[in-house]
């Protein structure tokens, strides 16, 4: 799974695709509360948020800030 994120990452960065890089965050984040791993979670979740509100789509950004509570 981690290589289809890499992979992924490595898209956004070849095709200057940024506003995908926010969505990838959420989905590792899902992944990491399906295996029990909290602190990616978090991580990955604030990472999103920062993004959401750097690229001025404030509703994600609410919407991620709530599920970090």
């Amino acid at each position: 799974m981690e290589a289809a994120f890499a992979q992924a990452s490595s898209l956004v960065g070849e095709t200057g695709a940024k506003q995908y890089e926010p969505f990838i965050h959420l989905e590792r984040a899902d992944l990491a509360r399906l295996t029990g791993d909290e602190p990616t979670r978090l991580r990955d979740l604030r990472e999103a948020h920062r993004l959401f509100a750097a690229m001025g789509a404030p509703i994600r950004a609410e919407q991620v800030a709530r599920e970090l509570g």
